[in-house]
């Protein structure tokens, strides 16, 4: 029996392992503002030349839009980022004041709600995750005294080289057809139609293809950079007990 509860703790750790080192990815992107700012320095606009904002003002609004959607979902102070963006435009006469209503100026009804379809998930994705990565630290020290140093060298590689395979396929996808990747990873938690928008609007001027692009390559460097840790950090210590 006591066997039996061994191996399912243990194969339950290479599963939580998997996914905390998944999460750490999406934390690295969702949580820190940074993320957002150096990322929206470099793309937003980037497709929209003729944009009326500038790049600290397409930051400010960036950076606003990843707290309504990840943190706190405060709309007055989103509304608040987006309206000093405007007025500055157009105090500079870069805009009109005619158009501020304009969804290339504005977040229309339909892109909020989908803001706020994005934050209901969130908030349910931060916490899973950190309870699982609490569960996979108990499962990790489960093996490690209950069981051997050995095995917990085994779960650390296999969690570790079960994400880098699927991260692999995933990367290649990527690199193939990232609009086909976006589609089928929105399709899983989001109705069809519901987070598609103009090519102008606003929300993908602040958040374009590149930019996405960008948060992708920071969640596979962090989780593969992590996922590599593990696996090395595995071998040691089966090398270890075995010698």
């Amino acid at each position: 029996m006591t066997r039996l509860l061994n191996g399912i703790v243990a194969l339950g750790s290479v599963l939580l392992l998997a996914v905390t080192l998944i999460g750490a990815g999406f934390a690295a992107v969702a949580i820190p503002d940074g993320t957002t700012a150096t990322l929206s320095r470099a793309f937003s606009g980037c497709d929209q030349p003729n944009t009326p904002f500038t790049t600290d003002e397409l930051a400010s609004m960036a950076i606003a839009g990843k707290r309504y959607t990840f943190d706190d979902n405060d709309r007055e102070k989103l509304d608040a980022a987006i309206a000093e963006a405007n007025a500055a435009a157009e105090a500079d006469g870069r805009a009109n004041a005619l158009s501020r209503e304009s969804a290339a100026r504005s977040l229309p009804a339909d892109a909020i709600s989908h803001l706020d379809d994005v934050y209901r998930v969130a908030s349910v994705a931060k916490p899973a995750l950190a309870i699982v990565a609490v569960l996979c630290i108990a499962g990790l020290a489960h093996v490690a005294v209950r069981i051997s140093r050995r095995a917990l060298g085994l779960t650390l590689m296999a969690g570790g080289g079960l994400v880098l395979s699927a991260f692999c396929a995933l990367g290649a996808w990527a690199a193939i057809d990232f609009d086909g990747l976006f589609a089928a990873f929105h399709s899983l938690f989001f109705q069809a139609g519901t987070w598609t928008f103009p090519y102008d609007s606003l929300l993908i001027t602040l958040y374009p293809t590149a930019f996405w692009m960008g948060m992708g390559g920071i969640w596979l460097a962090v989780t593969c950079g992590l996922s590599i840790l593990a696996v090395l950090i595995g071998f040691t210590l089966g090398h270890k007990q075995h010698d």
